[in-house]
């Protein structure tokens, strides 16, 4: 192990640990720029097979520059103008805007997991508890939101509830915990 892996002193770790983060907002309009330089380039290669004499016609990239060189000012470039420059500043704004966040942190230091796991954590811990049928839960950062299925005279709210506190502790900063219970007496479900 190297100083800079485990500090000066071998206590604190002095590397520092990112948060894990989404996809950033430039990857699609990085996308849709790749898929236009790539009709550039067909056009391009188009080009080089008309002038090699492997195909018939005129070269699109000369019929564009002759049509640009005689465009005049007219009254509708303004619109076209002023969208182009919004367009402009709306992929910087993607561009520069921080990524979300995809991961909530755990109260270990610097171990995370998904929303999606903890959801699926709180149903499984719910299901398990008497007279719950099934149990659907949406994690995210502020709340915890479970739909409970089962028997109302067998089913406590309080030990559902207790049980999703329980769960979500594990976090860093635990969200609020909503329980919406669904009697469905002497129903089957399926």
């Amino acid at each position: 192990m190297t100083s800079t892996e485990s500090g000066q002193d071998g206590a604190e770790p002095t590397e520092r640990v990112f948060t894990p983060a989404g996809h950033p907002g430039s990857a699609i309009a990085g996308a849709m720029v790749g898929v236009a330089l790539i009709a550039l380039c067909a056009t391009a290669i188009r080009d080089v097979a008309v002038r090699t004499d492997w195909l018939n016609g005129r070269e699109w990239s000369i019929s564009a520059a002759e049509w640009i060189a005689d465009l005049s000012w007219q009254d509708w470039m303004w619109p076209a103008a002023v969208g182009l420059v919004v367009v402009g500043l709306l992929l910087l704004w993607v561009a520069i805007k921080p990524r979300p966040r995809s991961h909530l942190p755990l109260s270990t230091s610097h171990l995370w997991t998904r929303p999606g796991d903890v959801a699926r954590r709180c149903s499984a811990a719910v299901a398990d508890l008497p007279g719950v049928y099934e149990a659907d839960t949406i994690v995210t950062r502020r709340k915890v939101k479970a739909t409970v299925h089962g028997i109302s005279a067998v089913a406590d709210r309080e030990q559902i509830t207790a049980a999703l506190t329980d769960v979500v502790s594990v976090l860093e900063s635990p969200p609020r915990v909503v329980v919406r219970f669904r009697p469905r007496d002497g129903r089957r479900i399926g």
